[in-house]
């Protein structure tokens, strides 16, 4: 038996030929699905502004129910869908507001000087207490796991290497 197309918007799966994907895709059906599924992702500023510069849809209106479904050009939009629309919007651009204010709030000269403050406190930890910055890297300290401690002879390719094994190892710098 030959291969099968699957359309994920129509579910559905006919034998793969040009033909008959090629009228499968250029069906009604096929591309009211897939204009669906896209007009799911549409951003909602867009989408209110689409449904309000429409006339709303009498047919719609008086009966709940419309012969052109999404290709109607009157609005099928409900006050419901309207108001959580416009609620959806409204939370957009507010946070698209605090970020915009909390950028312009920070002084550049602040967050300089915040940075400097931060870089001199992580450099005074790597001089030790005579003064001296100290040549060697700091070396990580490993603790065995509570489950692995339990084992007798555990291999040890799950042991933490000695440390005096890591002083003899040049690290070498990435990036």
């Amino acid at each position: 038996m030959g291969r099968r197309y699957y359309c994920d918007f129509c579910d559905k799966s006919f034998a793969d030929n040009p033909t008959h994907r090629k009228n499968h895709l250029k069906g009604v059906q096929h591309q009211r699905n897939r204009k669906a599924h896209y007009d799911s992702f549409r951003n909602p500023e867009i989408v209110l502004q689409d449904e309000l510069s429409k006339r709303p849809c009498k047919n719609f209106l008086s009966t709940g129910m419309c012969n052109f479904m999404d290709n109607c050009k009157f609005s099928h939009l409900t006050d419901e869908r309207k108001a959580d629309l416009e609620r959806i919007v409204k939370e957009k651009q507010k946070v698209r507001e605090d970020k915009t204010r909390a950028l312009e709030d920070k002084d550049p000269e602040k967050t300089l000087s915040e940075w400097l403050s931060k870089r001199s406190k992580t450099d005074d930890q790597d001089v030790n207490e005579v003064g001296i910055v100290s040549e060697a890297p700091l070396l990580p300290v490993y603790e065995i796991p509570p489950h692995v401690a339990q084992l007798q002879n555990p291999p040890p390719s799950v042991l933490p290497p000695p440390p005096d094994v890591l002083r003899g190892l040049s690290f070498v710098e990435w990036g």
